[in-house]
């Protein structure tokens, strides 16, 4: 997990954290993560007034154009813990996402999450308005 962490992190400039406030509502805040090698942890500089307590928590790196597309990004949950001025967050999980790895294990995984998902709530696979939906995509430019 540690080595898909330091070979991705540095490809993105910034992430968003995410964890809980005081009431255990859920808080994000845009970062930008240190690797701390010689811990195999990630140091984050956040802000004072943003609340966040110590617990578990996700940080998310993605891209995409401005039109969403393109894609790319990937996630790693685990725990969140201050540290004098700064915050640590120990990894526990790497979470690929698109544009990492093979395109095709994404979307079996997704199908079969989705399948387990309709199964365990007695729901029957919901047809979807493709024409519709590409009525909706802007044209090339």
């Amino acid at each position: 997990m540690w080595d898909e962490i330091v070979k991705y992190l540095p490809q993105f400039s910034s992430a968003v954290l995410t964890g809980v406030d005081a009431g255990g509502y859920p808080v994000s805040v845009r970062c930008k993560p240190q690797l701390d090698a010689a811990a195999q942890l990630i140091r984050l500089r956040l802000p004072v007034d943003v609340g966040m307590q110590p617990g578990p928590a996700a940080l998310l790196c993605h891209r995409h154009d401005e039109r969403l597309w393109g894609l790319k990004g990937w996630a790693v949950r685990g725990a969140l813990e201050p540290d004098g001025d700064t915050w640590i967050l120990r990894p526990v999980r790497f979470l690929p996402g698109s544009g990492l790895g093979s395109v095709a294990g994404v979307i079996i995984k997704a199908q079969r999450t989705a399948r387990r998902y309709l199964k365990k709530r007695g729901l029957a696979r919901p047809s979807v308005p493709w024409e519709k939906l590409r009525s909706l995509k802007l044209p090339e430019r």
